[in-house]
C-alpha cells in the first residue's frame, strides 16, 4: 500500500510524468484528463493563430494509471498511408497542425470509448495551403479508451476556414427514436447545431 502523501517510485520516473514535448509550439493542457480503467488521457492546448502553416499535430495522450508508461498517442492529423490522409490534398498533412482535443472530452466507461470534439487545423482562418477536407479537424472522433484505435467519426466543417472548432465537451445521454432506446452521443458546436449519434 501507498501512502498518498508522497510520490511513487514505481509510478512513471520517481513518481512523476513529463507530459511536456515539442515544448516550442505553444503545447499545454487546458482541461483536466479523463480516466477510463486504467488508462489516463489527456488532450493537447496549442497556440491558436500561428504565424506559419507548419504546427506539430495537437496529439491526444494515453497514460498508464500505476506506471506512468505512454499506452497511446492518436494524432488528429493522419499520416502517409492512414485512413483519412487523402483529405489533405498536395501532402499538406506533412506539415499542418493542430486540429487538437483542446476543450473537455467524454468517456463511456461500458463500451471503453473516449469521444474527442477536435479543433480547427494551421491556420484556423486560412485554409490555402492544405487542399482538402482535412480529416480529423474539426470532427467528434469516438476512439478505443484501451488502444487509441479510432471506432468512428464525423466530421461537423470540412475545410475550416472560420475556426469553427468543436469547442464544448460531448453529452453522453440516452434517448428514445420511434420507440427505441438509443445510447446517444451529442456534440454542441459554435454554429448552434446539435448533432446527435448512436454512440
Amino acid at each position: 500500500m501507498h501512502r498518498r502523501d508522497k510520490a511513487s517510485a514505481f509510478f512513471g520516473s520517481n513518481g512523476k510524468v513529463d507530459l511536456r514535448y515539442d515544448a516550442e509550439t505553444g503545447y499545454s493542457g487546458t482541461s483536466p484528463p479523463v480516466v477510463v480503467k486504467d488508462v489516463v488521457i489527456l488532450g493537447s492546448a496549442m497556440a491558436d493563430h500561428p504565424y506559419t502553416k507548419e504546427q506539430h499535430p495537437g496529439d491526444v495522450r494515453a497514460y498508464d494509471v500505476r506506471t506512468g508508461e505512454l499506452r497511446w498517442t492518436w494524432s488528429p492529423i493522419p499520416k502517409a498511408g492512414e485512413p483519412g490522409v487523402e483529405t489533405w490534398l498536395d501532402d499538406s498533412w506533412t506539415y499542418s497542425g493542430m486540429a487538437n482535443v483542446w476543450t473537455m472530452f467524454s468517456a463511456d466507461l461500458e463500451l471503453g470509448y473516449v469521444y474527442l470534439p477536435t479543433g480547427a487545423p494551421t491556420n484556423d482562418m486560412y485554409g490555402g495551403h492544405r487542399p482538402g477536407n482535412n480529416l480529423y479537424a474539426n470532427s467528434l472522433v469516438c476512439v478505443d479508451a484501451t488502444t487509441g484505435e479510432r471506432v468512428w467519426h464525423f466530421q461537423t466543417v470540412h475545410h475550416d476556414l472560420w475556426d469553427y472548432d468543436n469547442n464544448v465537451a460531448p453529452i453522453l445521454m440516452d434517448i428514445t427514436v420511434d420507440g427505441q432506446d438509443i445510447k446517444a452521443v451529442v456534440q454542441l458546436t459554435k454554429q448552434a447545431i446539435a448533432y446527435t449519434f448512436d454512440r
